[in-house]
Formats: structure tokens, sequence, C-alpha cells
């Protein structure tokens, strides 16, 4: 057998391809969008992909599901567990492909590889776990999805953003009851996730790639209290951030049918004339991937700061509306990996403009569209601000690190919340924004300075400022 693990570190995603020797096919196991990556490994590895699984509706990412099916003879297998999307009825598959409903129990084969459907709901109400059954050794291997991670569960308040959506009591019930259900299994069955750490579908998942249910059994709280009705509610109720505002628009993009893509969109250079006519039109949001200090170089209007890093594809979507037309910032080499980011993100290829060289963009930030909205202060510039009661104090982390201290009178808005709760700050008044270490407010500040407000990065975060012996509560 073989065993891929294909990781997207921008969203802490895990696909699987798993493959047959014998006969050399394939199954893909989530995939994203961009599928052209899981036929390279495939052709790599000498492997012929013949049916794709989805363990539930994702929310985080585009998925490649429809893709696969409207290209290529695969059969897709999916929840029969809840409602029937809007997409099946009206797909329109390619050739020999083949959609396939399965509620739990159902089996499947992919050369002489059995696999079984185990209904595992609480995250979503459909959600499935794939328990691969027949290997050499006797070990079993569940592709668990978003019902178990490294050290964690699926986060069970995301349920509500499906069509065939659930209330929290219910998740909670059924994820309790999911949890349950592994009593049978071994505590060698082997758990590839459909997470790490970082991902926002759970609250506490651990960096490594894979688990077992023994390690589960010692290292999971969810998994070691769900006999606790009362405790487990209790447990999953607590130092969740909300969901992340894209989650919404991508949840309906999985529902409706995502689209097809066979290759990566190519996205043309602008002229510098080009570039600057757009960077003076509101309806274009610039996405500048450059570093922070590049950025405050420029400080052009309409632009918001999303260096090239890791979680680079949440933050920009959680700052976009759906209908947004986009300019790049950015070196040629990188644009391909940033649409492909893009796109798994729920971006249309058609809203991506164009981009323009960082060496470009330096001979233009002098010029008559330049702006001064935005800005880097110290921790005791901003406290003299925040004493002479002059700014907004805006906490851009997340709930935990606000509950566990934060500065006198803050506001808290996650960074990733901002476009949907900016109502709530006041326009005339200046805003210093802060987190941790200085990078989400980075983004954030970036962000009040497109919409109209003056704002201020607070450098190095909380802890600088706390440990200046400034007030924190």
């Amino acid at each position: 057998m073989l065993l891929r693990r294909i990781y997207d570190a921008q969203l802490a995603q895990a696909s699987y391809l798993v493959a047959c020797r014998s006969t050399q096919e394939a199954i893909v196991i989530d995939p994203t969008c961009d599928i052209d990556r899981y036929l390279e490994i495939a052709a790599t590895e000498g492997v012929r992909i013949v049916a794709v699984a989805e363990t539930h509706v994702h929310a985080d990412f585009v998925s490649g599901m429809c893709g696969f099916a409207a290209l290529h003879p695969i059969r897709a297998y999916l929840s029969a567990e809840g409602a029937e999307l809007p997409w099946m009825a009206r797909a329109q598959l390619a050739p020999g492909a083949e959609i396939v409903r399965l509620r739990a129990g159902a089996g499947f084969s992919v050369g002489t590889l059995d696999f079984i459907v185990r209904h595992t709901p609480g995250h979503t109400r459909e959600s499935v776990t794939f328990e691969l059954l027949n290997l050499a050794n006797g070990t079993r291997v569940l592709f668990s999805g978003d019902f178990l991670f490294a050290g964690d569960v699926g986060r069970p308040d995301l349920g509500a953003f499906a069509t065939d959506g659930l209330t929290l009591k219910e998740a909670v019930d059924q994820l309790r009851g999911s949890l349950a259900s592994l009593a049978d299994l071994p505590s060698d069955t082997r758990v590839m996730p459909g997470h790490g750490a970082g991902s926002e579908c759970g609250k506490s998942i651990c960096n490594i790639p894979a688990t077992t249910l023994g390690i589960e059994r010692v290292i999971n709280r969810a998994l070691r209290s769900h006999g606790d009705s009362d405790g487990f509610a209790a447990a999953m109720a607590t130092g969740t951030n909300e969901p992340p505002p894209y989650f919404a628009h991508v949840k309906k993009i999985n529902e409706a049918g995502s689209r097809a893509f066979a290759a990566l969109p190519s996205v043309r250079e602008l002229s510098c004339d080009e570039f600057a006519a757009r960077c003076e039109r509101p309806e274009f949001t610039i996405i500048d991937t450059r570093p922070w200090n590049d950025f405050l170089d420029s400080r052009l209007p309409y632009a918001i700061s999303a260096p090239f890093e890791r979680a680079f594809g949440p933050t920009v979507a959680n700052y976009l509306e759906p209908d947004d037309a986009l300019v790049l910032i950015a070196e040629c080499a990188k644009v391909p990996e940033i649409v492909r980011v893009l796109l798994r993100v729920g971006v249309a290829p058609e809203s991506i403009e164009g981009f323009i060289e960082p060496r470009a963009v330096s001979q233009l930030a002098t010029g008559s569209f330049a702006t001064q909205g935005v800005d880097d202060i110290s921790p005791a510039q901003a406290h003299a601000l925040i004493e002479r009661g002059a700014v907004t104090v805006v906490d851009v982390r997340s709930c935990s690190e606000f509950s566990a201290g934060h500065l006198p009178g803050a506001k808290h808005i996650p960074y990733t919340h901002l476009r949907t709760r900016i109502g709530e700050l006041d326009k005339s008044k200046p805003v210093v924004c802060y987190c941790r270490g200085g990078s989400r407010s980075t983004h954030a500040s970036a962000y009040l300075a497109r919409a109209g407000f003056t704002a201020f990065n607070m450098r190095g975060g909380y802890w600088p400022y706390a440990g200046r012996g400034f007030a924190v509560v």
C-alpha cells in the first residue's frame, strides 16, 4: 500500500492519497480544488486515481470533489448521512464518473484495499470516517476528517454553517456519541486527521501528522471526558474563537458545487500605469504580500498587508467581500502559489485583476496616492496615547489570549473578524491595535487604515507592554 499525506501549511489541512500497489489504483481523501497537484503526485508514484472521497462538507477550503467528478472518470464517495447537496442533482460528470452516497456500515474497495464507512457526526451532521481494514499487519487506519484530531476533536459549533445545520447542543451530543463509537477499536488503530496545529476547525490540535487511538485515549481531553455529559459540554463551550467569517462563504461554495480547475489560472502582470490607476479606485483591494516594513514605506490606499507566509490565505479571505476585485503586489515567481492559496479559500480567479512586482511599487509609493493612515508605534508611545484617552485600543488576539490578560479598556475583536465587526469602532478616533507579538496587529491596523481609520500597530505586542510595568488586567 502507498499512503501519502499531502499537507497545506497555509490551512493546516491534510489530504491523503492511498493506493493499492498490486493494481496501481488510488483514492484521494478530502482534496482541495486545485486537483492538478494530486494528479502530479499520482503520476510520480505510478498510480492512477480512480476514486475520491470526502469526509464532510468543508467550510475552511474549497473542495476538489466537483473538479475530479467533472473532469475525470472517478467514483465520488460522499456521505449520505445528511441532506443531498444542491450540486449533486445538476452535476455534469465526466464520462465514466459516478457519485456514490454512502451510509454508515457501507463499504467500498480500491484495488485490494477495503474501506468501511463510520458515521461520526458532531463537527457536522453528515461527517463520516473512512476505516481502512485489511492491512497486511492487521492494523486499521481511520481517515477521520474533522471528527478526531491529534489531541483534539472537530469544533461542534461549526455545524450551524451548513444548510442541514445542527444546534450546538445537538452537535455536542452527536460528537459524544461518535467518540463513544470508537470503543470497539484497538489502541494501535492509526488516525490520519484532516487538520494539524493552527487550524480553526479545532482549538488545541497537536503539531503531529498522525496519531493512534491509544495515544488519544491518554492525551485527548475530549475523548477521555465524553462519558461525562455536563463536563464534556462545558469543555466544548470554552476556549474557542468565533468561527472565521470566510467559512460561511466557502461552505456555500461547496454545497452549491465548487468549480473545476484542471490547471492554475494565469494572472497577468500590470504596468505601472495600470497599477497606479487601480490604486486610486476603492473597488480594488491591493493585497500587499511584502514584509510589513515595506508595506509601511508605501502605505498605499485600499491596500491590506498580508505577507505571503503561514495563514496568508485565511487572513486575506476574512478581509474580503465575495465580489472584491484584487491586485497583488508579489514577486512573479510566487504568484502561481499565491493564486493556488487564494483559490482554496474561495477567491474567484476572475476577481484577480493582475499583479505587480514589489520593485515597481517602490517607484510609485511617493506619488499622489500615498496615504499616511497607518503607522508603527512603540509600547511607550501607545501607553502615552492611552493615558490621554486619545485612542481606541483593539486587542486582535484570540478569546483565550484576551481572557488571560489584556490592556485596560481594550475592545476585543479578533483580527479575522474586523470586516464583520468594524461598525463597532468610531472612525473619528485613532485606533491602536495589538496582539501577542506584533504580527496579527499589522494585518488589523492596515485593514482599518484601508477602511478610513487612523490606525497604529503597537510593535512587539502585549508582552513588551506588560513587561515595562504598564497596567494590564
